[in-house]
């Protein structure tokens, strides 16, 4: 029966149905993969309509144009600006070296917080007095290291 199905072509219907199928199913499959196997067989369904072909070279021109259009389709789709990502990600702290902040509590034995926007942060550095300016010159882990700033940086 299936063999029968095949004998001579596969009717335009069954590409049209099978690439409605799988545009279809890319609506509950992340990613864009389907869609472009589903765009491949409507074509395919469109030329079938129009001209004869073998079932055989219609396989092999859906195998072709799925592939073609999925490599099209990822050169299009994936943004090449970005490959590095963010630098700062997961190193929130490091988005501050370099910047000069007011303490609002004196460090004591080389540790205390310091306020930044609406976080609080632990730092290490030189015993300070509330009312110094502090310069963030690293990051350990989610501990800012801080040192005094100079009399020209200001906050």
């Amino acid at each position: 029966m299936l063999i029968e199905l095949f004998q001579n072509s596969i009717e335009p219907w069954v590409w049209f149905a099978s690439g409605l199928v799988l545009i279809g199913l890319e609506l509950a499959v992340p990613g864009s993969f389907l869609i472009w196997f589903g765009a491949a067989a409507l074509v395919v369904g469109a030329l079938v309509a129009y001209f004869d072909m073998d079932w055989r070279w219609q396989l092999v021109l859906w195998g072709v144009l799925s592939v073609s259009f999925l490599l099209i389709g990822r050169r299009l789709t994936v943004k090449d600006d970005d490959k590095e990502g963010d630098p700062h990600l997961n190193k929130r702290g490091s988005r501050y070296q370099g910047r000069v902040f007011v303490l609002k509590q004196a460090l004591a034995h080389g540790k205390g917080t310091l306020e930044i926007g609406d976080s609080i942060w632990r730092v290490n550095g030189p015993d300070l007095p509330a009312g110094a300016h502090v310069k963030v010159v690293g990051q350990d882990g989610t501990t800012l290291i801080v040192e005094a700033a100079s009399e020209g940086e200001e906050a």
